[in-house]
């Protein structure tokens, strides 16, 4: 086995001995705000919870408690009917970066808590660690801040960020089986890998070139795996239109004790969550067959961005595209609105043209009418009498 693998099953048993969990990785932007959720056992439900920062458990010094909920820019909230406690800091700077724990104080005991590793840059973010199907393809999402608009973005592969040479580059998006896209409006650059094998596993960077400075970037780990990955979806790209409801599927190989789908900049939704970033949802974890299903209801526009599904210290990046429902109609209906407009284009130009002329095309429109019904009665009449000569002649 993997000895990354084996170290992250040791972990995660721990975690979930623990029965406090959360994510394993957040970026944010300085100057920006992020919400963390931290999920919990039932048995948690009356505890004190709490935040603190520190890289070990034995020494961190809380920074916020359930109990007294605000403390500087950093705030907590307990939700106990659905088993989270969530933490917000808002107005961040780069020396927020660091581990933290959400903790859940025991009285005359060990508390239980968990680690998240925060990021804060006003260059590049992106997934942790994510593992993929030898034979398949991967996307990788790259967000960067706004200063970085115009900039080239590139892809290189390497463990350092001073020795990574670049695979592809936005001003020239294939290389083999690389491809990258940049949508400068939504302030992220994709990486698409296809093909892939397991010569691809390793170190990757999401860069952003800088004239005369210092390139800005954030690093990924691919694991290609032979046979079914330790996480993974059916579909990358999910599409729905408004009002309606979408599922995402994600596939886990093991029983971490943290499953859930996340927005990017965004909240998160777990087996115990009803909602994701206000988006009403409904979850399903099948554990006998490894599939955390998260169903998002009633669609509207803004749901459209990146998420990504979390299992134990694994990320698989999805993207859900909410298109705008069109409106049809049919031939007749759509006949009888084109005679509407003429009409209403007609009487227009006469009100426009001066009361004579107005009078002139009012005229011209009663003896079209007229001449119109005289045909349509004629037309009748012949029937008729036809329909009469055919019987006498019976």
């Amino acid at each position: 086995m993997d000895p990354l693998m084996l170290l992250f099953l040791l972990i995660a048993g721990l975690t979930d001995a623990d029965s406090v969990y959360t994510v394993s990785r957040v970026s944010a932007w300085r100057g920006g705000s992020v919400t963390i959720p931290c999920f919990y056992d039932d048995i948690f439900k009356t505890h004190v919870k709490y935040w603190c920062r520190g890289r070990q458990w034995s020494s961190c010094p809380p920074i916020v408690h359930s109990d007294s909920p605000q403390e500087g820019k950093v705030s907590i909230r307990d939700d106990p009917d659905q088993q989270v406690f969530t933490l917000t800091i808002n107005s961040l700077t780069a020396g927020d970066s660091g581990t933290y724990f959400c903790g859940v104080n025991i009285s005359g005991g060990s508390d239980v808590g968990d680690h998240v590793s925060l990021s804060v840059t006003d260059g590049v973010s992106t997934v942790g660690l994510v593992p993929v199907q030898r034979g398949g393809s991967v996307t990788i999402p790259c967000f960067y801040g706004d200063r970085y608009k115009t900039h080239v973005k590139y892809w290189c592969r390497g463990r350092q960020w001073s020795s990574c040479p670049p695979i592809v580059h936005s001003d020239s998006p294939q290389e083999g089986n690389v491809s990258i896209r940049d949508d400068p409006d939504q302030r992220v650059f994709t990486v698409t890998i296809n093909n892939l094998t397991t010569g691809d596993s390793g170190y990757y960077w999401c860069g952003v070139e800088i004239s005369g400075g210092s390139d800005v970037g954030d690093q990924v780990h691919l694991s290609v795996i032979d046979g079914s990955p330790w996480l993974s979806v059916d579909k990358q790209v999910v599409r729905g239109v408004e009002g309606d409801s979408i599922s995402v599927q994600c596939r886990y190989k093991y029983d971490y004790s943290q499953r859930m789908l996340c927005k990017i900049g965004g909240s998160c939704a777990s087996d115990r969550s009803v909602s994701l970033d206000g988006r009403p949802v409904l979850i399903r974890d099948d554990t006998v067959n490894g599939v955390f299903s998260v169903t998002m209801r009633g669609l509207e526009r803004k749901d459209t961005g990146w998420y990504w599904c979390a299992a134990g210290i694994w990320q698989i990046p999805v993207h859900i595209t909410v298109s705008q429902t069109t409106p049809t109609t049919t031939s007749t209906e759509q006949g009888g609105n084109n005679d509407k407009l003429r009409w209403e284009q007609v009487l227009d130009a006469a009100l426009k043209a001066g009361t004579g002329v107005l009078y002139l095309i009012c005229t011209i429109i009663a003896t079209e009418l007229h001449w119109s019904s005289c045909r349509k009665r004629g037309s009748n009449q012949r029937e008729a009498e036809g329909g009469a000569n055919k019987k006498q002649g019976s």
